[in-house]
């Protein structure tokens, strides 16, 4: 099963409902202020934390 299934059950068994789940880090590499629909490119160390 998905990550947002198995978060989903977790609240749900303590009668939380999710309307929504969204993705904020990716390991070590956060969204920051990226606008909604956006990209950019990785920067080198960015790149590097994911090439170990």
């Amino acid at each position: 099963g998905g990550q947002n299934r198995h978060i989903r059950r977790l609240l749900g068994a303590h009668d939380v409902e999710v309307l929504r789940l969204v993705r904020v880090a990716i390991g070590p590499l956060q969204l920051g202020e990226l606008a909604k629909g956006k990209a950019r490119h990785l920067t080198a160390e960015e790149l590097a934390l994911f090439q170990a």
